[in-house]
């Protein structure tokens, strides 16, 4: 049986990749919060999200 999945050096290059591409958009999306305006009504100051992706 042949192998497959990451054990392959073609797997292992594409999890690289993979991993590469969900830290590009989990910074996009961090980037998009902290750029939004905050809502009216809303006394508490803006939610700073790579404070809390650091505790993760």
């Amino acid at each position: 049986m042949p192998r497959r999945g990451r054990s392959t050096t073609i797997g292992k290059i594409a999890k690289v990749h993979q991993d590469r591409r969900v830290s590009e958009i989990r910074v996009l999306g961090e980037l998009l919060r902290c750029e939004q305006v905050p809502t009216a009504g809303n006394g508490s100051p803006p939610h700073d999200a790579r404070v809390g992706a650091a505790t993760r």
